[in-house]
């Protein structure tokens, strides 16, 4: 299964052709997953825009078909020993990523689809992949 992060979740939303077709193969292979960082990522978004209510109501028919992770202990020390052994060799990560990623590998998330390719490839056992 894939992890569908905020990027995507947010050009879903807009209607993005490249998005909607990454959607579409995504439910092709039997759905995709997110966390409850993206929720809260994608929502902060929606109610920030103008015509947050529709919005809003899109969002949560898109979350409907997703499986949400919630951060637990084991992805929380995951994440906090990747982000000390990044910056220990002086690579600082984004530590929403961080935590996103973490909760998708303890999930067996081992693909995340992101237009933020950057931040996460820098994290162990998960591979980055836009769309």
């Amino acid at each position: 299964m894939k992890l569908a992060d905020t990027t995507f979740l947010i050009d879903l939303l807009r209607g993005d052709p490249d998005a909607v077709e990454a959607a579409e193969a995504l439910e092709r292979e039997g759905g995709a997953a997110t966390t409850s960082i993206n929720v809260y990522e994608l929502f902060t978004g929606v109610y920030n825009m103008a015509g947050s209510d529709k919005r809003a109501e899109q969002a949560e028919r898109m979350m409907g078909r997703l499986e949400v992770f919630s951060v637990d202990e084991a992805s929380a020390k995951a994440a906090a020993a990747v982000t000390a052994s990044k910056r220990r060799s002086g690579e600082p990560l984004d530590v929403l990523d961080t935590l996103i990623a973490a909760t998708g590998v303890a999930n067996g998330c081992r693909t995340v689809l992101t237009r933020n390719v950057r931040h996460f490839s820098k994290m162990p056992g998960i591979r980055a992949e836009t769309y």
